[in-house]
């Protein structure tokens, strides 16, 4: 318990009511944590979720007479927060946005199994949801641990049935819970984690076989039936990120329509919170602007164009400008697009263009002279190119206009045999017209002289074309079927 309780005098409960009365009126916070097994005079930390697995510090406190006392003239903001005892030790619950004042006891032991809340009745929901799975989860480990390592059918088959059953009693327990419970905020984060229900029979197609892919798309549909996106509270909790990060993961194909098509798709749904979308569309941002899947550059393009300069409002006039730089800059050099116009002349002042390559594929290959990468990559580029003589052309395309430190580079690293040229009529600035802000940048082009990706490192360029090549019988033999 948290107290000890006494007889008191009648008019010093009267004064303890009406003090308790001001307390609750006062805006701000109060939390009061009992922890037993932390240890006298340690500092421990108040914190909240903001997306998956990082955390933002409130407040701090000081073990006193076994207590934490956390308080401040600010209400806090609902979500998952932390009792932070160090960066891999901490123990969370709820706060709803309005219960601000409440008291926590339980031990580092068994925190779940042990906790008791007073003044807050969305912990009091929420934890006897936990110790109930808690205690459903060690009865399948006791279940498990007794067939492990025995061959035994029969036992294997009764092993399989109260494991069955025990998923059940969970699932039963979470339909009933937010039937009884669905307003409150515990609700929302259990309901957050519940999986679409499937259907139980496949329709058929044609043919008269099951559609093996509609229980895929079912449940891709139905993926965020549970996530309330209009609430943002499940920012400040694990659950909404996880929840984006698996679709975009494991049900989104990796290629820039689909991408683009599901990053609408979820991003509507984020829209009525403002606050949730801001959130959803960094997310998705963050994840394919600079994507190791080659191909995806169109996806950045898509959400910056679309949203970030049409329904950004949070950006002031500066930040929505680079948006602006990034997408003039990146729209045209978009894999799938042709290259865009390239004049360079050789030291002879013959001017050449990629678009003049013969050969099934051609790289453009921006350098910087007096580069240490492209010191180290020139003799990698030399072997490339020999081992593809005939098939590939290369554009060895310097970025500095000093036609001596070209020709060193020329005789030093012997890229004789590749077309080493300049913009000798400085027609370009290389960073803007080809998003050369690296060195060296390469570009590879098919027959047609599209882009089929960027960024590729030299000694990657034959395991590229290899792969590309392989994904394009692919596609033809799918085709012929």
């Amino acid at each position: 318990m948290f107290f000890k309780y006494y007889r008191t005098p009648l008019l010093l409960l009267a004064l303890l009511f009406t003090t308790n009365l001001l307390f609750a009126q006062t805006p701000g916070h109060a939390i009061k944590v009992r922890l037993k097994g932390v240890t006298e005079g340690r500092v421990c930390h108040l914190a909240h979720f903001f997306g998956y697995n990082q955390y933002i510090k409130v407040d701090s406190a000081k073990v006193e007479n076994g207590v934490l006392n956390f308080q401040g003239k600010d209400p806090l903001k609902g979500g998952i927060y932390l009792i932070v005892l160090s960066p891999s030790k901490y123990y969370d619950f709820a706060v709803d946005g309005k219960e601000q004042f409440m008291e926590i006891e339980s031990d580092t032991t068994d925190f779940v199994g042990h906790v008791k809340f007073k003044g807050s009745k969305e912990n009091e929901l929420l934890f006897a949801y936990r110790k109930f799975l808690q205690d459903k989860s060690r009865e399948a480990e006791g279940i498990t641990a007794l067939s492990k390592g025995k061959n035994d059918p029969a036992l294997q088959e009764a092993t399989r049935k109260q494991m069955d059953k025990i998923q059940t009693d969970v699932d039963t327990y979470m339909k009933n819970f937010i039937s009884t419970n669905g307003n409150s905020f515990a609700a929302k984060v259990i309901k957050s984690n519940m999986e679409p229900e499937l259907p139980k029979e496949l329709p058929k197609k044609a043919n008269g076989r099951p559609d093996s892919t509609y229980l895929f798309n079912f449940y891709k549909k139905h993926f965020f039936d549970n996530v309330d996106f209009t609430d943002e509270r499940l920012l400040r909790s694990p659950f909404l990120h996880s929840r984006v990060e698996r679709y975009f993961k494991d049900l989104v194909y990796q290629v820039s329509d689909s991408i683009k098509r599901d990053a609408d798709k979820v991003l509507k749904l984020a829209m009525p919170n403002q606050e949730v979308y801001r959130f959803v569309l960094w997310q998705i941002t963050n994840k394919y602007e600079n994507s190791e899947i080659v191909g995806l550059d169109g996806v950045f393009v898509h959400l910056a164009e679309n949203y970030y300069l049409k329904n950004a409002p949070w950006l002031d006039s500066t930040q929505r400008a680079k948006f602006k730089e990034r997408v003039d800059i990146l729209k045209p050099l978009q894999t799938g697009f042709v290259f865009p116009e390239l004049i360079v002349s050789d030291s002879l002042g013959r001017e050449y263009s990629p678009m003049q390559s013969k050969t099934q594929y051609t790289i453009v290959h921006f350098y910087d002279p007096e580069c240490g990468h492209c010191k180290e990559s020139a003799p990698k580029l030399m072997d490339f190119y020999h081992a593809n003589k005939g098939k590939v052309t290369i554009y060895n395309v310097s970025i500095v206009y000093d036609r001596k430190k070209i020709s060193n580079f020329v005789q030093t690293y012997k890229t004789g045999e590749l077309l080493n040229l300049w913009d000798a009529k400085g027609r370009y600035y290389f960073r803007n017209n080809f998003d050369v802000y690296s060195t060296p940048t390469n570009y590879i082009l098919d027959k047609n002289k599209r882009i089929i990706a960027r960024r590729i490192p030299v000694d990657k360029l034959e395991d590229f074309i290899n792969f590309y090549e392989r994904q394009q019988n692919m596609k033809l033999a799918n085709e012929a079927k």
